[in-house]
């Protein structure tokens, strides 16, 4: 039988893999689509943000099925939407074809997302979900990271992004291989209904995690726009924070994520991330008003990572807890789509917001982040429940 720590490196492998030709494939698309194929820029701004709410309407059928066939075969399954997503974007030439490119692979890759995280509840034991969790996130940035160089490369090279887009798909390929060989499934399941979606303090858990989890859309968006408005910081700033968060959390996750083992550990954990949040958001208030503006981006950039990191550990560490042994696909689906939630509302309520509002704004975004913080904390309390086989091992 496939031991824990041999299912798990198998997943952080596929998704790191996948992961760099995700990065490539976001560092060249908006320009292949608007300047080769010849899209408005409204049009593939508006396909993106599509695909994402598709994807929040798939993931939680995608963790029953999941729960019903197991998690080897719904990965695959999984995989083979986002292949077909990206052989989509490769032939998209219209804008009916972009969409339902963009649908697809957002699909693929959120219920991937939710299959991923379903099988470290399957083949670890709950004092190593959350280390395990974390490791398949620092490959998720490594890959990204790897990726975006090599998309920029590309497009200095003047090299077709369809070439990204196979390469892309390929690397899904070989990733179905590794995730059928993750470990064993899961008992099928025969439940009905959806109890992930009925059970309100899960559903609250998952609200709550989308908030904390603004710091993607902070950094991706929300961030440079205020910098080129409202700083006197040169226009680069944005990309070197990205970056700086990338290098740290892939230096940081690991570290913080062993520290938090329990309850306790996830409270604590996530009361540090609170205190974060607001601070990082208080030091990108204050740009404008800085003589150096880059110092001050780069250390709100360390502050905000300390808290995505933070916050992230202990909500894994709920996600997992607060989810019954025989719907964990289900859940870490309903779990899955607060990333989803996050990219999508972030922008819409960040951006107004900061730059109407400036430092005040920016106050108001922090202390929403604490108090969502500070309400998961509430719920990291002790939970009696049955005990999991001996022979699920730990990663150490």
């Amino acid at each position: 039988m496939t031991s824990a720590r041999t299912a798990i490196r198998r997943l952080a492998t596929a998704q790191a893999l996948t992961s760099a030709g995700d990065g490539a494939v976001l560092a060249v698309s908006a320009v292949h689509f608007t300047i080769r194929v010849g899209l408005p820029a409204g049009i593939v701004a508006l396909g993106l943000s599509l695909g994402a709410a598709t994807s929040l309407t798939t993931t939680v059928p995608f963790g029953t099925l999941l729960d019903r066939i197991g998690a080897r075969r719904a990965l695959a399954a999984a995989t083979a939407a986002a292949v077909a997503g990206l052989l989509l974007f490769a032939v998209a030439h219209t804008v009916p074809l972009y969409i339902a490119a963009c649908a697809l692979f957002a699909c693929g890759q959120s219920a991937l997302a939710a299959g991923r995280q379903a099988v470290v509840a399957t083949v670890v034991a709950p004092e190593g979900r959350v280390r395990a969790r974390a490791l398949l996130h620092t490959a998720v940035n490594i890959g990204i990271g790897a990726g975006s160089g090599i998309g920029a490369l590309v497009l200095a090279a003047g090299t077709n992004a369809v070439t990204v887009f196979l390469v892309d798909a390929g690397l899904f390929v070989f990733a179905t291989a590794l995730y059928l060989h993750a470990g064993p499934d899961a008992p099928a399941e025969r439940q009905t209904g959806w109890p992930a979606l009925r059970d309100r303090r899960y559903v609250t858990l998952t609200v709550l995690a989308a908030v904390t989890q603004l710091t993607m859309p902070i950094l991706s968006v929300t961030l440079p726009l205020w910098i080129v408005t409202r700083s006197s910081a040169p226009q680069w700033t944005s990309a070197v924070v990205l970056l700086a968060n990338t290098v740290l959390v892939v230096l940081l996750q690991l570290p913080i994520s062993r520290q938090v083992r329990d309850a306790r550990t996830a409270r604590r954990s996530l009361a540090i991330a609170g205190i974060f949040l607001i601070a990082a958001c208080s030091v990108f208030g204050s740009l404008g008003a800085s003589a150096h503006p880059v110092v001050l981006a780069l250390v709100g950039a360390l502050l905000l990572t300390l808290a995505e990191t933070t916050a992230s550990a202990g909500a894994w560490h709920l996600a997992f807890s607060l989810a019954p042994e025989g719907h964990q696909g289900q859940y870490q689906a309903l779990f899955a789509t607060s990333t989803a939630l996050a990219r999508i509302t972030g922008p819409i309520v960040l951006v107004p917001l900061v730059l109407t509002f400036g430092f005040l704004g920016w106050t108001l975004a922090g202390l929403g982040m604490l108090a969502a913080a500070a309400a998961l904390a509430a719920m990291a309390v002790p939970r009696r429940k049955p005990q999991r086989k001996a022979d699920c091992p730990v990663i150490a």
